[in-house]
């Protein structure tokens, strides 16, 4: 996967003029997430915990955007491993049908975090040697969110689809 960086489709002034304190009751709290961060998507198995943690505000330049999963409350992957503004290590998708997606590659797997407008959320990984794993979430809906899209936006990982 190569990351977009063209933003061709620019978003609607509802979604570019968002703001935190509109949004931030639709958010929930994912314990892989710190209390000052924003819990842009997360996604509960078992024993596991995923979820896509992020500053509150991001540029190109500033704020930051972690995938973290855990096993058993503790952390066991985090991508990228330092808080750096997400541009070039995340693609952001929305497209026609209220889908949305987060892509990015690490250690030669591929990731997607999918979150479906009318259905449950998944991730779905694919390995290097081709190998494709699908794990099943319940409904997240918050990729969807138009603070979380101004986030994606601002920050130059909106591929515009």
């Amino acid at each position: 996967m190569t990351p977009a960086l063209a933003q061709d489709h620019a978003p609607v002034s509802s979604i570019t003029t968002a703001t935190w304190a509109q949004y931030k009751g639709d958010y929930q709290q994912s314990p892989l997430c710190g209390k000052d961060e924003i819990t842009l998507w997360t996604c509960e198995t078992g024993k596991r915990v995923y979820s896509l943690c992020s500053s509150h505000e991001m540029t190109r330049t500033s704020g930051y955007m972690q995938y973290r999963a855990g096993d058993h409350g503790k952390i066991v992957l985090t991508y990228p491993a330092e808080k750096r503004s997400p541009l070039g290590a995340f693609v952001f998708n929305s497209y026609g049908s209220g889908d949305a997606s987060v892509e990015f590659t690490n250690n030669g797997y591929g990731y997607t975090l999918f979150d479906a407008l009318r259905g449950n959320s998944s991730i779905h990984v694919v390995a290097p040697s081709g190998k494709q794993t699908e794990i099943k979430c319940g409904g997240n809906q918050t990729l969807q969110l138009n603070y979380s899209m101004r986030l994606m936006y601002d920050s130059g990982v909106w591929a515009g689809n």
